[in-house]
């Protein structure tokens, strides 16, 4: 019944109700654009600019109440490219990006999976690859994605800008990574890391 009679109230001032006309319309025309490029959406996505999908196969799913930034407008810093979201040539290279989170300005590049829990910021500038790319020995590096590891960000991460997530990295939950931090081996639960390579240089007593 609150509900209603909140709804009543809401509809019942034009600024109001003008402000929910336009915030259902953004909803609806994002879910369409992301659907239109094969993306698994959830309820009420908000899309402050368009980002870039390059699915060549495999899945990208968003889950509920996801913003995804792709410019400058309305934030702190400097974001250099919109995001992008890539799953490879592999049928089974997944991005999943859970409830409530954040991504500003990001490139996320699955081969095979990259997960990223609910509640979780992603700054600009932050790029996450499951794969070198290319191999190490000059006589590999025509191979393309020949090493990929899956890469799980556990719920409530906080990723700092221009950070780089490696491949077969785990972040566990309420981890912040530090602004310009190359991530290439697990970060523990409730901690800070930084650096290249990142470390532990901070903890949370929870």
């Amino acid at each position: 019944m609150a509900d209603i009679l909140r709804i009543v109230r809401e509809l019942a001032n034009p600024l109001e109700f003008i402000r929910i006309v336009v915030k259902n319309t953004r909803i609806l025309y994002w879910t369409g654009y992301l659907t239109s490029k094969g993306v698994q959406v959830g309820k009420n996505i908000s899309l402050k600019g368009k980002p870039q999908i390059l699915k060549f196969k495999g899945a990208i799913r968003i889950g509920d109440n996801v913003t995804i930034r792709s410019g400058d407008y309305g934030y702190h810093s400097s974001i250099y490219a919109p995001t992008r979201l890539m799953t490879d040539t592999t049928e089974h290279a997944l991005i999943e990006i859970g409830d409530n989170t954040r991504i500003n300005g990001a490139s996320i590049h699955a081969a095979e999976r990259i997960t990223i829990g609910r509640d979780c910021l992603i700054a600009a500038n932050v790029t996450i690859v499951d794969s070198d790319g290319h191999g190490l020995r000059p006589d590999e590096r025509h191979l393309v994605n020949p090493v990929s590891r899956p890469v799980i960000i556990e719920d409530n991460v906080w990723i700092g800008l221009n950070s780089i997530i490696l491949k077969g990295v785990r972040i566990g939950a309420n981890s912040v990574i530090g602004a310009g931090s190359v991530v290439s081996r697990d970060v523990p639960p409730n901690c800070v890391a930084s650096g290249n390579p990142a470390q532990v240089v901070k903890t949370f007593d929870l």
